[in-house]
């Protein structure tokens, strides 16, 4: 098994993707509430990438079925239901509701990779399921972090080092990984003692402590407290 990471969120060859795993990463913080707001009960993540289409794409749906949620300039949008902070989607909020998410980066990331054979969202909430989700594929993995306005990001590409990490302390030799990968998977081990620190040394980590969101930063540290696996398939994410 081969495993890559792609440093800045430019779309992949479609037709090389088709026959991987993509796993999509943006833990501060989409595809922390992502995984959050599934493991909490929601039904389905729609994710959009414009404002305007997720008001356009609410339309669609029975009154009351359905949430707005997401950011812009990390806070919340005005008319929506919720923000981008994980620690909103409480079981009370999202339990049999649908969701429809637009983020800066996160959302259109999950567009981009939709060739993927599988299309995963991953944080450090899930990192063993994904990982098991991976090994159990047993195709090749493309690591795809959703980035900081198109730019490199810190923290995502230390959550995708330690999905790497994990899958070769379980399969070893098994695992192939690309330059980009051995890299990423140096840089988690630099932070491995401590995950918060890659968010407090990030650009928007130090953006969202600046802006009142540092208790997401220490939420969405937490390690291995969900145990799904959300898919993208047909525009919608939902628990595997």
């Amino acid at each position: 098994m081969r495993i890559d990471i792609q440093f800045l969120p430019v779309p992949p060859d479609p037709l090389a993707l088709s026959r991987k795993t993509a796993v999509v990463i943006d833990v501060l913080r989409a595809t922390s509430v992502i995984v959050h707001a599934i493991s909490r009960g929601a039904l389905e993540v729609v994710p959009v990438e414009t404002v305007e289409e997720a008001f356009e794409e609410v339309k669609d749906f029975p009154q009351g079925s359905t949430l707005l949620g997401g950011e812009r300039g990390s806070k919340k949008i005005e008319g929506f239901d919720l923000g981008n902070s994980p620690r909103e989607y409480t079981a009370e909020k999202v339990r049999g509701k649908r969701l429809i998410l637009t983020t800066t980066n996160g959302t259109k990331a999950f567009h981009s990779v939709s060739s993927g054979r599988e299309v995963i969202a991953g944080s450090f909430f899930n990192i063993s399921a994904m990982t098991q989700f991976c090994l159990d594929r047993n195709q090749n993995v493309l690591i795809y972090p959703s980035g900081d306005g198109g730019r490199f990001s810190l923290e995502d590409t230390v959550c995708g080092g330690m999905l790497i990490d994990r899958m070769i302390k379980t399969e070893g030799d098994a695992i192939a990984l690309t330059d980009a990968a051995y890299s990423a998977h140096i840089l988690y081990q630099r932070f491995e003692a401590n995950l918060i620190g890659a968010f407090y040394a990030s650009i928007h980590g130090k953006d969202l402590v600046a802006k009142g969101f540092e208790a997401d930063l220490v939420y969405c540290a937490q390690v291995d407290i969900i145990d799904i696996v959300p898919t993208f398939r047909d525009g919608v994410i939902r628990s595997r």
